[in-house]
């Protein structure tokens, strides 16, 4: 589900009520994972979903050691040295992601104004410019564009 409703997202594209979903929906998707991936942390509705996520990342992180540790057992198991190197690194990889994902969640932050601000801007975008190139038109980016309602609550410079 998404940050933004259905209803708010046709609302600020001022399409009809009918307008179909299919062609909304998937903005409003990327919007909220652009958003998400630029400030490197999770983005909840309400300061219970951020709990329950919070609540979880114990059990998901210690299902990703076992896994992890699995996956090596089965790979020291190779014959092949660059298979099981192959493996083993498969392993390690899907275990820095399950870490990656336990540290957007607890850093997750719940839905402000800002970032609402900054999700509408998004989906206009995606939905006024469909293309990847523009024709005809002088392209430029807006002063004062989604990043300047994100930036604030970025996390995670680096380093």
């Amino acid at each position: 589900m998404s940050l933004i409703s259905l209803d708010e997202g046709r609302a600020h594209l001022r399409v009809e009520p009918d307008y179909p979903a299919e062609q909304i929906q998937p903005y409003l998707d990327g919007a909220d994972a652009a958003a998400q991936r630029f400030l490197n942390r999770n983005v909840y509705p309400d300061q219970a979903s951020l709990d329950a996520a919070r609540a979880g990342v114990p059990a998901a992180l210690a299902a990703a050691l076992a896994a992890r540790e699995q996956a090596q057992e089965a790979a020291g198991q190779i014959a092949d040295p660059a298979t099981a190197r192959l493996l083993s690194c498969a392993a390690d990889d899907a275990y820095a992601d399950a870490l990656e994902s336990a540290q957007h969640v607890l850093r997750g932050m719940v839905l402000t104004a800002n970032i609402r601000v900054a999700l509408l801007l998004l989906l206009g975008h995606l939905s006024e410019n469909r293309e990847t190139v523009a024709r005809g038109a002088t392209v430029t980016d807006l002063p004062v564009g989604a990043e300047h309602f994100l930036l604030p609550d970025r996390v995670g410079w680096g380093g």
